[in-house]
């Protein structure tokens, strides 16, 4: 019997190197409690467009494989 996943929607957080670990994990948790599921960026500018970022690592993932 296959499993039906739900699907959540995304909230991407940016953690740069000012960034605070316990205020990265309170809005971890919040938006979890919210029903996201959360991704942390630990790398990059954070004033960069997180959509380009993205795809550079798409553009990534598949060179490598």
């Amino acid at each position: 019997m296959m499993r039906q996943y739900e699907s959540k929607p995304t909230y991407y957080i940016w953690k740069t190197n000012d960034s605070d670990e316990d205020d990265i994990c309170k809005q971890k948790l919040y938006w979890q409690s919210m029903g996201f599921r959360t991704v942390v960026f630990q790398d990059g500018d954070c004033n960069k467009d997180i959509n380009i970022a993205m795809k550079a690592i798409i553009q990534n993932h598949l060179r490598s494989s």
